[in-house]
């Protein structure tokens, strides 16, 4: 297959996406577009918004043309009982009906395992703030391809306060770390294959500090750090991550993933 044809479902709604900018980041979607345009120059992507009706609507009609469809993070929690959380849901239904190789980060991962119908909840341990350390790979994991050329214990940006607690049934689990247990499943649903993620491989250090710095106030009136220095020793903590990690270790993940949807079925 010499160029892939890829849909991106985008996470968050559009004020949301306004935060972001304001924080000076990219809408989700558009990041991982530039992420896989670097590594597929000739791939085409497409965007979807599953809130918006009209551009589900444009979509619907073409979903078999898509050789995998990439599901981004996003701010909206699912334990929340909003039309926005049921869209995308429902959504990623519609999409376990045709044959879909499917890759999904953060909420991406959250998002298809409820539609699959599994379980989700604020994790107990706390979140990880722009950056999860020590991710270990499963002896499933260290098989995998999604793995391949990866370290079995790895540093990675996250940003999530929910986790997976029930997978669907006969997930595969690929990673875990000391806050999530599920933080790689291999599953199946209807026609779709997913290999999800609970962290970022999509995203740098850099694009995460922009947000800790963004949503600094909002932290410490949830008491998750308890005052400004705090907040930036964690961020100088990862700023030395960030001098160990290259793009292409980051972004290991993210590579597999299209490589396997390029070989023939």
């Amino acid at each position: 297959m010499d160029k892939l044809n890829l849909l991106i479902v985008e996470g968050n709604t559009k004020e949301e996406n306004e935060n972001f900018n304001n924080a000076g980041c990219v809408p989700q979607s558009q990041n991982f577009k530039k992420h896989i345009k670097k590594i597929e120059p000739n791939s085409e992507v497409d965007v979807v918004e599953p809130i918006n009706d009209d551009s589900v609507s444009r979509i619907i009609s073409s979903l078999k043309k898509y050789d995998g469809v990439v599901l981004t993070g996003s701010t909206l929690r699912l334990n929340e009982d909003i039309k926005e959380v049921k869209k995308h849901i429902e959504f990623s239904k519609i999409c376990f009906k045709h044959e879909k190789k499917i890759f999904g980060a953060c909420w991406g991962l959250q998002v298809t395992v409820m539609a699959a119908g599994g379980k989700c909840r604020v994790s107990p341990n706390g979140p990880h703030i722009g950056i999860a350390h020590d991710i270990e790979l499963t002896e499933e994991g260290k098989k995998h391809k999604i793995y391949s050329s990866k370290p079995k214990k790895f540093t990675s940006p996250a940003f999530n306060y929910d986790e997976v607690e029930i997978p669907p049934k006969d997930s595969i689990l690929l990673a875990s770390d000391k806050i999530n247990k599920f933080q790689a499943l291999h599953f199946y649903v209807g026609k779709s294959e997913i290999w999800g993620l609970q962290y970022h491989p999509e995203i740098p250090y850099e694009y995460m500090i922009k947000l800790i710095k963004h949503r600094s106030k909002n932290m410490l009136e949830k008491n998750i750090f308890k005052n400004q220095d705090e907040i930036n020793l964690h961020v100088n903590s990862i700023k030395k991550a960030e001098k160990n990690l290259s793009d292409d270790m980051r972004t290991a993940e993210l590579k597999n993933w299209l490589n396997y949807i390029k070989q023939p079925s």
